[in-house]
């Protein structure tokens, strides 16, 4: 869902033309870095829920989800203050090599975004906690519900009060506002399997808090690498020309799509696992994990082969110049050839280790391949083979073989299934 909101957007601002989708692009690599971190700090979070549900802790599990909520908002909060007083510098920083035309338009967007932060972090932190209890509906209604407000008012603001780049992030700050606050409220339902009682008495006390962040935080620390990877990447991108950035920014808002249900595997695999350990049943884990592998793998092969056959005619509809169309239709059969063969493993086996508590040792390997087999690797094609654009998504298949290698190691050993969280 939200890979489909990204291409729509693009689709849209793309009327203002190439510099704004290129303006536009680089701020996403920034809120697509903050979206990330919440997510992953929401989801770390929700592994002792799913923990404490699996052994049927009532008690414990409504103060886990409490107080991972007010991690999550809190972090939020502190990522938007800096964002906002550093946004010029941030930019500058990451993509000063870009046109000045097309940092203009990055501004004006920053300022914007940088405030959606906090309700970013609620929605994260709402829908986790759903899927750790098991109710993944509302998630995908809440989605539903943000993509259409997004959408609607983004119409409005671009084409009938003509707010430019401005527009279009003011309706991403009201969408996540709205399906964020509305997600904390559902929360509150005594029909909840889990429910929050006294969201603003902040209790952090009994080491729950601490529990939280040893799961959360190297969860947070991994996705914050790997978005920084790709933040570097984009800065790379930024200086082979707005061609290059809109085509990598195109390729960027449609691959989600090819993994989009893998995506979903992988939640359900963290919260499974959690569960099973919770509850005392490692076996269960194991069996469970690699049931979960197979569909995962089973749907991306079928999306890849489906997106395959609609890329040319998807691509196309974008309002940006041949060249970059072309780019971006190479990337993504790379992209999808990589997908179907290393994706699942290397992301859907990493939540499955999260779920038993194993954060530690999936952050350490992914930063570790993402510094050495993306970001290296991406200069290192871009300045001695000269390969362009391309070199970027060269170096992230390369970071998903490695990572598919040593996770798929890893689960075979069955270390993880002696880790202790609650």
């Amino acid at each position: 869902m939200m890979a489909g909101l990204n291409i729509a957007d693009t689709f849209m601002v793309s009327f203002l033309g190439e510099n704004a989708v290129a303006g536009v692009a680089l701020v996403n690599q920034i809120d697509t870095f903050a979206k990330q971190f919440f997510l992953a700090m929401a989801q770390g979070g929700s592994v002792l829920l799913s923990m404490y549900i699996g052994a049927k802790d009532q008690k414990q599990a409504e103060r886990s989800l409490k107080t991972n909520i007010h991690i999550v908002l809190m972090f939020g909060l502190a990522l938007t203050a800096i964002m906002i007083g550093f946004k010029t510098q941030i930019i500058n920083l990451l993509f000063g090599n870009a046109d000045q035309i097309v940092l203009d338009y990055s501004y004006s967007y920053f300022t914007v975004t940088a405030l959606s932060y906090p309700f970013i972090a609620l929605y994260y932190a709402g829908t986790a906690s759903f899927r750790a209890m098991g109710e993944s509906k509302i998630p995908s209604i809440a989605a539903v519900m943000m993509m259409v407000i997004n959408l609607i008012l983004k119409a409005l603001f671009i084409y009938v009060f003509d707010l430019g780049v401005q527009g279009a992030a003011l309706s991403t700050l009201v969408a996540m506002g709205v399906t964020g606050l509305m997600l904390m409220l559902m929360l509150k339902s005594k029909k909840r399997k889990v429910m929050i009682r006294g969201v603003f008495k902040i209790d952090f006390g009994g080491g729950l808090a601490k529990r939280i962040l040893g799961v959360s935080v190297p969860n947070g620390i991994e996705n914050a690498m790997f978005q920084l990877g790709a933040l570097l990447i984009a800065s790379l991108v930024a200086g082979l020309g707005t061609a290059s950035i809109a085509a990598d920014q195109l390729a960027r808002n449609v691959s989600p799509i090819i993994h989009s249900i893998g995506a979903g595997f992988s939640a359900v695999a963290m919260m499974v696992v959690g569960q099973c350990m919770g509850a005392g049943r490692p076996d269960e884990a194991t069996m469970y994990t690699k049931h979960i592998l197979k569909l995962d793998y089973l749907f991306t092969a079928v999306q890849g082969v489906f997106f395959m056959l609609i890329l040319w005619p998807l691509i196309s509809i974008f309002n940006v110049s041949d060249e970059a169309k072309n780019l971006a239709f190479w990337i993504m059969v790379l992209y999808i050839i990589g997908s179907c063969l290393f994706y699942p493993t290397s992301f859907m086996l990493a939540s499955a280790l999260r779920g038993a508590g194993d954060t530690k040792y999936v952050m350490y390997i992914s930063s570790a391949s993402m510094l050495l087999f993306r970001v290296a690797a991406a200069y290192a094609l871009v300045y001695l083979f000269d390969l362009g654009v391309i070199a970027a998504w060269v170096a992230m298949v390369s970071d998903w073989v490695i990572r598919t290698i040593i996770f798929a190691i890893r689960f075979a050993q069955g270390k993880w299934k002696n880790k202790k969280v609650i």
